[in-house]
């Protein structure tokens, strides 16, 4: 009788309250600036400040939902809050791709993760996007600036032509067909493998994965070449039901942590950077400055590429992608000259800003429940 009446207490408070655990996922490892910060203390902060009411659960490293099955765990509920890197859903986020893919227009880490967060807040595009795959957007992120991280010298355009790059897809593999190399689309988790084989030569990604995914052991070369920086998709997507069964208190307690973390992230994940760097330098890598002719190329691919984002986007079904496009520049440039004036450093400052500009100017008791 104890044991039946326990379960029907148990089953009552899941129905009635969100006073149960709940379920975050994230498919880096925790360890990761994204994780460490945004995840696992977020979770912590968001438990105190609800008195344990809003209890997330965080699962990283792939344990509960795998890359590209993230966005869908989310919808069904499965995870209630969630990461979700857009290129593994082009299909469902063609909005979120096309802004995405805008990677190379400024490469500011800083600037895209503020930018990207308050497009995906306000943009009436985005926010139907959001609301027909069952969530609600809750804030970006962006990785630093991507670099190529390689097992054999590649410094000048020369170099690269032939070598089998992984890239984050997109607008990335189509840079590596513009200077002669060969895209390779796989997830950050199978990098350093490739590099180990030889099935890749260089990986194209933020330089913490010397440490955070272990390149150091297989990386003997990096070319500083800023080849953009990912933010597409999502750091927080709830939910839908989950997200509409909370209380406006809650979830303006989520919007605080939010805020807080959109900058914390970004001044670790540069720190992390730093640090694996200086690390692989010791231990032998070489670094090398692209060379005039591959930074020349750059800039030629992303002056060209901009008609295929708007094409790519006008095929998946995005109506007038000229027009979110220039909607969204006008909103890089806007955090560009505001983040000028804001030390990079400054976690409290920066989470002051992003209060006041983006959060600050939601209702938490209407944001997200239509």
């Amino acid at each position: 009788m104890t044991l039946k009446l326990t379960l029907i207490a148990v089953t009552a408070c899941s129905i009635g309250s969100t006073a149960v655990a709940q379920n975050a996922n994230h498919f880096f490892a925790e360890r990761h600036s994204m994780v460490r910060g945004p995840y696992v203390e977020f979770a912590e902060r968001v438990a105190e400040e609800t008195d344990g009411e809003i209890a997330f659960s965080v699962f990283s490293g792939g344990s509960l939902l795998p890359p590209a099955a993230s966005l869908q765990g989310l919808r069904d509920g499965v995870a209630q809050v969630s990461y979700h890197a857009g290129t593994y859903t082009p299909a469902e986020l063609p909005v979120a791709n096309l802004i995405g893919n805008a990677a190379f227009y400024n490469t500011d880490p800083m600037v895209m993760a503020f930018a990207s967060t308050e497009f995906g807040l306000t943009n009436p595009a985005a926010l139907d996007e959001w609301r027909e795959n069952g969530m609600v957007f809750g804030g970006g992120y962006s990785t630093s600036e991507y670099v190529m991280m390689c097992n054999t010298a590649v410094e000048t355009l020369e170099d690269v032509q032939g070598k089998r790059l992984r890239m984050a897809g997109g607008a990335w593999s189509r840079f590596a067909e513009f200077v002669g190399a060969v895209p390779v689309s796989v997830p950050s988790s199978e990098m350093y493998t490739g590099l180990d084989t030889g099935s890749l030569d260089c990986a194209v990604a933020a330089a913490d994965a010397l440490d955070s995914f272990s390149l150091s052991d297989v990386v003997t070369h990096m070319n500083t070449l800023a080849v953009g920086n990912y933010y597409s998709g999502f750091e927080w997507g709830y939910n839908k039901s989950f997200w509409q069964g909370l209380s406006p208190e809650h979830r303006a307690v989520l919007f605080d942590q939010m805020a807080y973390y959109l900058g914390q992230h970004r001044v670790e994940f540069d720190k992390d950077v730093d640090k694996a760097v200086s690390a692989a330098v010791e231990g032998g890598m070489e670094v090398f400055n692209p060379d005039q002719a591959l930074t020349d190329a750059l800039a030629e691919f992303v002056e060209a590429d901009e008609a295929v984002l708007i094409e790519n986007a006008t095929d998946r079904g995005v109506e007038n992608p000229e027009e979110l496009l220039a909607e969204y520049k006008r909103i890089v440039d806007r955090w560009a000259a505001l983040l000028a004036e804001v030390d990079h450093t400054d976690v409290d400052a920066l989470a002051e800003l992003a209060r006041t500009e983006i959060y600050d100017q939601l209702d938490p008791a209407t944001y997200g429940v239509d």
